[in-house]
């Protein structure tokens, strides 16, 4: 199946990194390549853009899509771990030793995850209970629920997934286990839809009462919040002095700590008490401090940018948290 990939908002990403010709761009979370194409139209024949991304099979698409643009490296990585890949290392010596002049990281799922049943991702298609963003490392989602005890997927279910019914879906979805009745996205669903039933939530016009129970444990099976604060610590290393960080997040969790590190590396103390317990040095300035939401005519356009929010900063003339 053809995916169709609508890059989110794309013309603010555009706007708020404003790359020059023969910039030096990061892109940690490359995907299918919407941002990497409207980005490297701004880079001059002397521009230089690092993608990297852990799915092989967006990567792939990827590359199918820009590949014969000498401009483009691809590394196979997560964003935590890249710092330290020997390809990265050596492709910042010889094209970004200085720093680069923009990193995008663009959160969360793609439409290749959401949209092929395969991959497991969606509440909507049949698939394999899988979610893995990288299908060749880690368990399954299936595995992963395997291991849970009632509790311990509770508290998973409340806290990444947010969700108020936790304990009771939790023991639907043991449940459906022992009985050997879960197996397809499609079973998870129908654990959810036992405590909380679809048919309100769509009278009512609210989100599918599955979807916070599929991003809990998606998030649990990719780690996708572990990391996340000290990658944008690096990000911002990474950057030359004027050189702007973009992030794109899609749920609360993920924004909120986006703004929280963010705030504090612009040198913002959001802690107890009127001042920090250590002096914060600020290296950072926040562009559009709230944030930036899709327009109206995005949200209708395409749906699945209706949670998105746009974090912007630009690095100031300090080193003090440069990348090593």
């Amino acid at each position: 199946m053809a995916i169709v990939h609508v890059p989110v908002l794309l013309q603010e990403v555009l706007e708020g990194l404003d790359p020059k010709p023969g910039a030096r761009i990061l892109d940690l979370t490359l995907g299918l390549g919407g941002h990497a194409e409207a980005l490297l139209e701004r880079l001059g024949p002397d521009g230089r853009y690092l993608g990297v991304d852990r799915d092989p099979q967006a990567r792939a698409a990827a590359w199918q899509r820009l590949g014969s643009d000498s401009r483009l490296t691809i590394l196979a990585s997560t964003y935590e771990a890249v710092w330290e890949h020997p390809d990265f290392r050596a492709w910042c010596g010889g094209h970004a030793p200085e720093g680069f002049e923009a990193i995008l990281l663009d959160l969360g799922v793609s439409t290749l995850h959401v949209k092929e049943a395969s991959r497991g991702f969606s509440f909507r298609l049949e698939g394999p209970l899988d979610m893995r963003m990288d299908p060749e490392r880690g368990p399954t989602a299936l595995e992963w629920i395997a291991r849970q005890t009632e509790t311990s997927l509770a508290d998973a279910l409340y806290t990444l997934g947010e969700e108020r019914a936790s304990r009771p879906i939790a023991r639907a979805i043991l449940r459906r286990l022992s009985e050997g009745r879960l197996n397809t996205t499609l079973d998870l669903a129908s654990a959810v839809y036992e405590v909380l039933p679809k048919a309100p939530a769509q009278r009512k016009g609210q989100v599918d009462p599955a979807t916070r129970t599929f991003q809990a444990i998606r998030i649990a099976v990719n780690g996708e919040l572990v990391g996340l604060e000290a990658t944008l610590e690096r990000a911002v290393g990474a950057l030359r002095p004027g050189g702007r960080l973009g992030v794109i997040s899609f749920h609360s969790l993920e924004d909120r700590i986006v703004k929280r590190t963010l705030r504090r590396l612009a040198g913002i103390h959001d802690g107890p008490g009127r001042t920090p317990p250590v002096p914060l040095k600020p290296c950072i300035r926040l562009l559009h401090p709230g944030g930036i939401a899709p327009s109206e005519a995005e949200r209708i356009a395409n749906p699945p940018s209706r949670s998105a929010r746009l974090r912007l900063a630009e690095r100031l003339l300090v080193d003090s948290t440069r990348s090593s």
